[in-house]
C-alpha cells in the first residue's frame, strides 16, 4: 500500500477547492470527490487499517484536481495510486483491461477496419457488446484506419536548425491519421524537419484504468526512445493533449526518474510548440483565409498543463478567422470512462454543459486537440470536429494554391 504516499499529501489545507471544480462531483453525489478519495483518505489511513473507497472507480484522472489546488498538492496521483491498489487487489475487469490497451486495440481493430467499423455501427453487435462486455450501447465508437498514420508517413527534412521528432498517439495512429498527416504538413510549411521515433501508448488509458505497471512499463519505453532524439538535438512534440500531458507531468510523479525530468523539459504541445515561433518571429504567417468560423473546446489534460491556449493563439493568425472559446467544463467522455455502461449517464450530463455551449456559440464547426472530445462532441452535437493542426493545413494549402494560380 505504500504507493499511496509516494505523494506528499500533508499540506492540503481541506479547502475543497478540487471538490467544487470536479466534473463529477458536479453531476453525482455517488462520488466522494477528489479531496475525500485523495489527501483526506491517505491522511486518515496512514496511521490506521487501509480502506479501500469503492467510489474511486468514478475517478477519471481529468486532473482538474491538481490545477486547482491553492498548495499544490498532487491530488490525481493519489487518486491514480487508489485504483491501482484497487486493481491489485480485486482484479481487473476483462472491458478495463482491454480499455486500458488502447495501442493493441487499434492494430488489431485497424488491421480488420472495414470490418470492425461496420460491427461497431449495427446496434445489436453493441447490444451484445454490453450484455457480454459492459460496453454502452448508446456510445458511438470513434472509427478506425486501415490505412494508419504509420503506413501513411513519410520523413520530411528541412534545411533548418529546428527538427521535432513527433509522438503521434493512438487516436492519431489508429484512428486519425489526416491529424498526423496535418502536423507534418504545418511543421514542414514552417520549414521544420519532422522525425517519428519508436513509441508504445503514452499510458493514460492504463493508469486511468488502474494498470500501473503496464503504464509505468510503457512510460520508460517512450523516456528511452524519445530521450535518444532529444540527444541529437530534437524537440518532442505531440498532437494530443493527453500525451503530452502525460509526458510533461505524470512520467515525472509516477517514475520520477532524472531521464524523466530532463525528457520533460523538451516537450511540447504541437499547438505551443507553434505559437513559441509565433513568439520567436519564426513563424509562417502565409495563411489564408478558410471561410469558416468555429468553436474552440479546450480539453482538460489542455488545461493540466498550464499553458495558457496555445491553439486560440495560434488559430487567430488566419486572416478572418471567426473562433472562439466554447468556455466548458469537461466533456465527459474521459478517455475510457464515457464506454462503461456504468459511467454513461455520468458521461452525458457532464458533456450537456459543453454541447450547450457549443450549440450558443453557433459556428460552423468545433475545434479541440483532444480526439476523445471529438468522439463526445461528435455525439452531442451536430458540427464537425477538427484537431486545430486540420484548420492551419488547409490555410497553408489554400495560400499555396493561390500563390501557384498567381504566377
Amino acid at each position: 500500500m505504500q504507493a499511496l504516499y509516494d505523494t506528499d499529501f500533508n499540506p492540503c489545507l481541506k479547502c475543497n477547492a478540487c471538490t467544487v471544480q470536479c466534473p463529477v462531483s458536479a453531476v453525482t453525489n455517488d462520488f466522494g470527490g477528489p479531496k475525500h478519495l485523495g489527501p483526506e483518505l491517505a491522511r486518515f489511513t496512514s496511521q490506521q487499517e487501509f480502506i479501500l473507497d469503492p467510489a474511486i472507480d468514478l475517478c477519471t484522472l481529468c486532473g482538474t484536481c491538481d490545477v486547482t489546488c491553492p498548495e499544490g498538492v498532487h491530488v490525481a496521483e493519489l487518486t491514480a495510486s487508489l485504483k491501482a491498489v484497487k486493481a491489485e487487489t480485486e482484479g481487473t475487469k476483462f472491458r478495463d483491461f482491454v480499455l486500458s490497451h488502447a495501442e493493441y486495440v487499434g492494430k488489431a481493430a485497424s488491421a480488420f477496419a472495414p470490418v470492425t467499423n461496420t460491427v461497431m455501427k449495427i446496434r445489436p453487435a453493441r447490444i451484445i457488446m454490453e450484455k457480454v462486455m459492459g460496453m454502452e450501447a448508446e456510445r458511438q465508437f470513434p472509427l478506425y484506419r486501415f490505412n494508419h498514420f504509420k503506413k501513411q508517413y513519410k520523413k520530411k527534412t528541412a534545411d533548418t536548425e529546428r527538427k521535432v521528432a513527433y509522438f503521434a498517439g493512438c487516436y492519431t495512429t489508429y484512428n486519425n491519421p489526416d491529424i498526423g498527416n496535418a502536423l507534418v504538413d504545418v511543421f514542414s510549411a514552417n520549414g521544420i524537419e519532422v522525425a517519428m521515433p519508436d513509441q508504445k501508448c503514452c499510458g493514460v488509458p492504463m493508469f486511468a484504468n488502474g494498470q500501473m505497471k503496464q503504464g509505468k512499463k510503457n512510460a520508460n519505453y517512450n523516456v528511452k526512445s524519445l530521450l535518444s532524439y532529444v540527444d541529437e538535438g530534437y524537440d518532442i512534440v505531440m498532437s494530443c493533449t493527453s500525451c503530452s500531458m502525460a509526458v510533461k507531468k505524470e512520467y515525472l510523479h509516477y517514475l520520477d526518474t532524472p531521464e524523466a525530468h530532463r525528457l520533460s523539459e523538451s516537450v511540447y504541445d504541437a499547438n505551443e510548440y507553434l505559437r513559441n515561433l509565433m513568439d520567436n518571429g519564426e513563424f509562417n504567417n502565409n495563411l489564408a483565409p478558410v471561410g469558416e468560423s468555429a468553436a474552440y473546446y479546450a480539453p482538460c489534460h489542455m488545461k493540466g498543463q498550464s499553458m495558457g491556449n496555445p491553439a486560440m493563439d495560434v488559430l487567430e493568425q488566419i486572416p478572418d478567422y471567426l473562433i472562439s472559446d466554447a468556455g466548458a467544463d469537461c466533456c465527459g467522455q474521459c478517455g475510457t470512462f464515457g464506454f462503461k455502461k456504468e459511467k454513461y449517464s455520468y458521461s452525458m450530463k457532464m458533456g450537456g454543459k459543453m454541447s450547450e455551449a457549443i450549440a450558443d456559440l453557433g459556428r460552423d464547426q468545433t475545434v479541440t486537440e483532444c480526439g476523445m472530445c471529438k468522439n463526445q462532441l461528435d455525439q452531442l452535437t451536430d458540427k464537425e470536429t477538427l484537431h486545430p493542426l486540420q484548420i492551419l493545413q488547409k490555410s497553408y494549402q489554400t495560400a499555396g494554391e493561390l500563390a501557384q494560380a498567381n504566377r
